[in-house]
């Protein structure tokens, strides 16, 4: 996809608030929260996408056309350099960018931008996606972590210390 339509990783925010976002049954934006789980679910569990969610997908920004492509010149000065002298020239660069249609509170709109960051990071390239299993958060871990099961060190610590006293707790 070009130009880039939605901030990098913006799905996990959207997919960590998910539970608390209050939708109507049958509206669009269950649809979308639907599709955009199952998307995750298929990157978490290293599944190809299947056909029908491609169809979803799709169909979903067929209702909803959430993304406005602009263009715009941007002026831009080189520098020539001859044997003899310098020489400058403008030249114009073309710009393609996008804005979204509607504000950044409305719930349709976060999930749009939340499938469009997930498919563009699809797209990108193969990144392991879990869940952590203290806070129940999506996380994205780091390169190096062969085994990662906690979000952040402050819930691989809680996670440590409850483990612990009931471990204690067992004993006595």
């Amino acid at each position: 996809m070009c130009p880039i339509l939605s901030r990098e990783n913006y799905f996990l925010t959207v997919i960590n608030e998910a539970n608390q976002h209050e939708v109507k049954r049958g509206s669009l934006e269950q649809g979308m929260r639907e599709v955009l789980l199952e998307l995750a679910e298929s990157v978490r569990s290293n599944e190809a996408i299947s056909d029908n969610l491609l169809h979803r997908v799709n169909h979903i920004f067929e209702q909803y056309q959430a993304v406005r492509l602009k263009v715009s010149l941007v002026s831009k000065i080189e520098d020539l350099f001859s044997d003899e002298d310098k020489v400058e020239r403008t030249s114009q660069q073309i710009l393609l960018h996008t804005e979204f249609v509607d504000e950044p509170d409305q719930l349709k709109r976060k999930y749009m931008e939340a499938i469009i960051s997930l498919l563009e990071a699809i797209e990108k390239n193969t990144f392991n996606l879990q869940t952590c299993i203290h806070c129940g958060d999506w996380y994205i871990p780091y390169q190096r972590a062969k085994v990662a099961k906690f979000c952040s060190s402050n819930c691989r610590n809680r996670h440590h210390y409850i483990h612990r006293k009931i471990e204690t707790q067992a004993s006595l």
